[in-house]
């Protein structure tokens, strides 16, 4: 073969094979040891890719992957460490995505697997509620306060944000589709093929290139468990008047966003108004269980032939990759708890699942966007490459930009797989004995004041995890 007919075809090869791995498959070790509640040893794994990855374009998830798995395992110090790092890149990227509009730009001619990746607000909500747990379990309670009051400040702030970010990404796509003012690609022609469509509504549904209107925005980055968890805290560690009304405000929202379907929540709310206007000194003798079950749905990706209307007819014809969430599904939805003469099952705070698909969805529009946009620029400079090559040659570079576009159009399949599936509570009086028993296992807890059982089982089959703490110095 030609020296140069090799180098070219190698280059191509060596980059394709260097850049096959994605996030689900690079989870998928970690996974398997944390389905079967083997936090151990899915601790290891998530700390040797943490390291591997400090610093790279996918630190920000695996802060938050290593995160969670530490907290699961009862590393709560190495736990506080991972969402401490997640956090403050939350706060860089966030500071650099308003000013600079040149990377955004660029980002468009990349595959977006290959992009930073900044977080979704489910990601920086449970980041938070996560971190205040890690807070409250090692009696630190001032940081708890803190972490609380940021979970309140990203669903505050989430709708209006993320718009003026869609808005930006938007203008940046529209002006990447024309060259020299004119229009070079129209991704809306590509849209409306209805072999294009079809296979998006068979994975995506109808209307998944519809963004949510303003009434449905809110709704979208709620998290009624972060909510409440605000709620509980305040109740019990209220440092004055504003806090007790805090509490009751948050219950109140809670109760709300769950549709007031949460009995338990009914109780908190008329006991932390009672809180609030002085007619009780505290919430009395509580135990509550959280029971968090199943895992979160994880990104899997489909290839798609797409038509790419550029300025060149006879470019090649292209497949992209797209993701899609696959949910896991084995969980259990409740567990039964007895404290005393007091039987409760656990009532669904929060579907996991949903808060993720909303904001997958309401992301969808940009990800396809930049996706066929990504690829006809790729497309078009492949075919210029062929045209300004030499004949011997041109054949070689025909295999490397297919390779080369193998390679950059596969999908992005980022996500926090160590979330649960579901969120739900029990709330009982503090038995006198202090026997909580948790699906038949025995707990102990203060009989006096507010306490927690803590409970993890992150499918239906793995173990159960149970610790337990209380709100006192």
């Amino acid at each position: 073969m030609n020296n140069g007919y090799a180098v070219v075809l190698g280059c191509a090869i060596a980059l394709l094979l260097s850049g096959c791995a994605t996030h689900q498959s690079e989870t998928q070790a970690m996974r398997a040891a944390w389905y079967a509640g083997d936090t151990a040893k899915a601790q290891k794994e998530a700390l040797a890719r943490e390291k591997d990855r400090q610093g790279g374009d996918s630190a920000l998830i695996w802060a938050l992957e290593t995160g969670a798995v530490t907290r699961a395992n009862g590393d709560l110090g190495l736990s506080e460490s991972c969402f401490s790092k997640a956090y403050e890149l939350v706060e860089t990227y966030d500071a650099q995505a308003k000013t600079k509009l040149t990377e955004e730009a660029a980002s468009v001619l990349l595959n977006q697997s290959f992009t930073r990746y900044r977080g979704f607000f489910y990601d920086k909500i449970m980041m938070s509620a996560y971190q205040a747990l890690n807070c409250m379990e090692q009696k630190k309670f001032e940081q708890a306060a803190v972490e609380l009051r940021r979970v309140q400040n990203f669903q505050e702030t989430a709708v209006d944000e993320n718009r003026a970010r869609i808005e930006r990404e938007e203008q940046l796509l529209r002006q990447a589709q024309k060259k020299d003012g004119k229009q070079a690609y129209d991704v809306e022609r590509t849209l409306a093929n209805s072999n294009v469509q079809s296979v998006f509504e068979k994975y995506y549904g109808a209307g998944y290139m519809q963004r949510a209107g303003v009434g449905e925005a809110r709704a979208i980055y709620t998290n009624p468990f972060a909510t409440w968890l605000g709620g509980l805290y305040f109740s019990n560690r209220f440092a004055d008047q504003a806090d007790k009304d805090r509490a009751a405000d948050l219950f109140r929202l809670a109760f709300e966003q769950t549709g007031k379907s949460v009995p338990a929540i009914a109780a908190d709310v008329a006991d932390a108004e009672q809180l609030a206007n002085g007619t009780r000194a505290t919430m009395g003798n509580l135990v509550y269980v959280i029971f968090e079950s199943g895992s979160a749905p994880i990104r899997e990706q489909f290839k798609l032939d797409l038509p790419l209307y550029i300025f060149a007819n006879d470019v090649p014809h292209v497949a992209i990759n797209f993701p899609y969430l696959v949910k896991t599904d084995s969980f259990a939805p409740s567990v039964t708890v007895q404290a005393g003469q007091n039987t409760a099952v656990t009532q669904r705070l929060v579907k996991m699942d949903d808060i993720i698909e909303r904001e997958f969805k309401n992301e969808l529009p940009t990800i396809i966007t930049k996706s066929i946009l990504s690829s006809a620029m790729k497309a078009a400079a492949q075919y210029f490459a062929q045209q300004a090559t030499n004949n011997d040659y041109r054949w070689a570079v025909a295999i490397a930009g297919s390779l080369f576009q193998s390679l950059l159009n596969d999908a992005d399949l980022r996500t926090w797989t160590t979330l649960p599936k579901e969120i739900s509570i029990a709330r009982l009086p503090a038995p006198d004995d202090g026997l909580v028993i948790v699906q038949g296992r025995n707990i102990w807890v203060e009989p006096e004041g507010v306490s927690v059982v803590w409970v993890k089982q992150m499918s239906a089959q793995g173990r159960m995890i149970i610790r337990t703490f209380n709100f006192k110095d």
